[in-house]
């Protein structure tokens, strides 16, 4: 999605060529599963655990600008734009740890296998530390002139840029550029063996299948970007805000008719970039997204919304596991849990 302290302050930035990815060129044939932040996938098995929480709980607090936030098994991480931090809570609350400091407006971040990767706009790089906190903070591909969002895929790292205006990809210190454009990329998301994400310029969103070494267009472009995205492997998920409302649809992964799945008559304050509509998660059976001070769930094939948690100040980031979904708040610089 495009998050607050980059749109507002760069709308349509001019694009350049600044890129050192650090690899010779490999097509990669990813099959795993993609970042958790976007998608709790797994066969039919034995129920859930618990949500660590009983109702909605802050985990975290005095943040400034949390924008992203991203799950493993135990924890759940942030990166603070204004701050310049990487952190971690236990999913079930606990002292936060941070990872990183005094970073160049950290944006995008994931997890996976022990390791916190995140894309660092002002530092123009990806780069990656130790889960656990403390460790030696790694530079996973350097010159990336806007580093945006980042999403993992099997072993391979994919990102955005957006003044860059690229989408690359790192495996085994091999890399790829997967796109380049006159205008910005903005959210990245993946699931089984696909990526997606937003084009500025296009105003559409592009799909990429790592196995074919395949690039399309799964969602054609309207009047505005959408703004934010989310798979589960079988759909794409995805919202748009305009002066005229705001709209939440979905279209099959291997394409097809797209379908609005909600509407409001919500219209963004060109200010307040994310107020109607911040943030989209899903778990496969439904669908979690943020905005107008709420926490909403729907069924993921559309239907009523229920509330999760209201009186928000500005909910943001959201992401989801078996039991609990997890937000930020952008207005009051908070991290939050509560059961689905």
């Amino acid at each position: 999605m495009r998050r607050a302290g980059v749109a507002v302050c760069l709308v349509i930035a001019a694009c350049g060529a600044r890129t050192d990815l650090g690899g010779e060129t490999k097509l990669a044939q990813e099959a795993d599963a993609g970042d958790a932040g976007d998608a709790a996938l797994g066969e039919a098995g034995p129920p859930p655990p618990p949500c660590r929480v009983t109702e909605p709980t802050v985990l975290a607090s005095g943040g400034k600008e949390i924008q992203f936030v991203a799950l493993d098994q135990n924890d759940v991480f942030w990166t603070d734009f204004a701050l310049g931090t990487v952190s971690a809570v236990p999913k079930g609350g606990g002292g936060a740890r941070t990872i990183a400091a005094g970073r160049q407006n950290p944006s995008g971040v994931a997890a996976k296998d022990g390791t916190v990767y995140w894309a660092e706009f002002n530092g123009d790089m990806i780069a990656s530390a130790p889960a656990s906190g403390g460790g030696a903070i790694a530079t996973v591909a350097g010159k990336q002139d806007g580093a945006y969002d980042v999403t993992l895929l099997g072993s391979a790292i994919y990102w955005t840029t957006f003044r860059g205006c690229t989408v690359a990809r790192i495996d085994d210190g091999k890399s790829a550029q997967l796109d380049k454009a006159k205008q910005p990329f903005s959210d990245i998301a993946s699931a089984g063996s696909l990526v997606f994400w937003i084009s500025f310029e296009k105003k559409s969103i592009e799909r990429y299948d790592a196995i074919a070494n395949a690039r399309s267009t799964i969602v054609k472009g309207g009047t505005t970007p959408p703004f934010a995205i989310a798979t589960d492997g079988a759909t794409l998920y995805y919202g748009e805000t305009s002066p005229s409302g705001t709209t939440i649809g979905a279209v099959p992964t291997d394409g097809g008719a797209e379908t609005q799945l909600f509407s409001s008559d919500c219209s963004e304050d060109a200010g307040l970039v994310g107020t109607c509509l911040a943030g989209l998660a899903t778990d496969g059976k439904s669908l979690y997204f943020t905005g107008e001070n709420q926490v909403r769930k729907m069924p993921a094939g559309g239907g009523e919304p229920i509330v999760v948690a209201d009186s928000q100040a500005r909910p943001y980031a959201v992401a989801v596991d078996e039991s609990c979904v997890y937000w930020s708040d952008l207005g009051d610089g908070t991290v939050w849990a509560a059961p689905k």
